[in-house]
Parts: C-alpha cells; sequence; structure tokens
C-alpha cells in the first residue's frame, strides 16, 4: 500500500510538470465467444519492468519470486484502489458509452520478473455482437499510466463463435488512448 500511495503522489505531483506517462501498461481484452451475446469477458496487464520491480520487492516478502498466500492477498487489496478509475477500461456499445458492471481481480503472479495482472469483467446487460458493436480501448485520463495494447492485439478472441466474429482496430481520438477496436460477429 505503501508503494501505491508514493507512486500516486509522485505521479500526481509530477504531472502538472511533465504530461507523459510514468507506468507503462500492456493490455488485452479476451472475449470468450460461445454464443451471440456475451455479458463477461476478460482483460490482462503486464506491467513495466520498473513498476513491476518495485512491487514485487514490496509485496513479495519472502522473494521466491511468486505471489502466494498473504503476499497475492495483499497485492490484489492494493490493486483494488483502481476502481476508482474503472480499472481504466474504456467500452461503448453502438458508439454508446458503456460502463462495466464490475471488474474483479482473478488473478496476479509474476512471470519473467513482470507483474501480469487478469480481471474479471461483468458487462451491465448482455451484448448481442450479432446486432451490436462492442468497442474497447483503454485509457487512463488522469495518472498518467500508457495503456498499450499487447503485441498481438487489444483483442484476443476464443470460443465457438470465434471465428465468425471480427475485431477491427481504429485509431483513437483521444489522447489517452492508443487504439480502439470495434468487435461484431456475423449471424
Amino acid at each position: 500500500m505503501r508503494f501505491l500511495l508514493c507512486l500516486c503522489v509522485t505521479v500526481l505531483f509530477a504531472g502538472s510538470a511533465m504530461a507523459h506517462p510514468h507506468v507503462w501498461v500492456d493490455s488485452q481484452y479476451r472475449v470468450k465467444v460461445d454464443q451471440e451475446s456475451i455479458n463477461t469477458l476478460e482483460a490482462t496487464w503486464s506491467l513495466d519492468l520498473f513498476t513491476s520491480t518495485s512491487l514485487i520487492a514490496e509485496y513479495d516478502v519472502d522473494s521466491d519470486g511468486e505471489l502466494k498466500g498473504q503476499e497475492k492477498l495483499d497485492m490484489i487489496e492494493v490493486l483494488k484502489s483502481f476502481d476508482k478509475y474503472g480499472y481504466f477500461i474504456k467500452m461503448k456499445q453502438d458508439g454508446v458509452d458503456l460502463v462495466q458492471k464490475s471488474v474483479r481481480i482473478i488473478d496476479v503472479r509474476i512471470r519473467d520478473q513482470i507483474l501480469w495482472i487478469r480481471l474479471g469483467i461483468d458487462l451491465p446487460a448482455p451484448v448481442n455482437l450479432e446486432t451490436s458493436t462492442l468497442s474497447l480501448a483503454f485509457g487512463d485520463d488522469e495518472l498518467y499510466f500508457a495503456m498499450e495494447p499487447l503485441e498481438e492485439g487489444l483483442v484476443r478472441l476464443s470460443g465457438a463463435l470465434s471465428e465468425i466474429c471480427t475485431p477491427i482496430e481504429r485509431e483513437a481520438t483521444e489522447t489517452s488512448v492508443a487504439v480502439w477496436v470495434d468487435l461484431t460477429c456475423e449471424p
């Protein structure tokens, strides 16, 4: 908790002097399409090496390169502070802002000295991908986090109907958003 508080204070004061990101996050949505309507999806984040190293040093108290037991619970508790920022999730249904019903931290782990976070996202109502376009992005408007898509793309599809679905990347007009992906499925 001390690290996050220090990070936030540093970012808030440094932010007014310098308008560039202080934390880099590679992010991706994972959408499982087994039927035309979806009501949940997942997201993954991998934090930059500096931020990962700092958090790991603080929370991996036995220095074994893993977050287990209380270490994992403490890390999850710290990450819950991003709830007030909506975990930087940006969604639209047919061009209209869509606010997630809830977000939960499914897992947090260390892989190759990088902190990986997996989020579960509940939509406010099912979205029919055959009749609607679900637009997805990540963006931070306040804390100077750079939310960049993973190299393989912002959206990863799986499930029985994933082959009839098309994620189309488009440029973002917002400064805080790297790209948007519009997702639809053919009837």
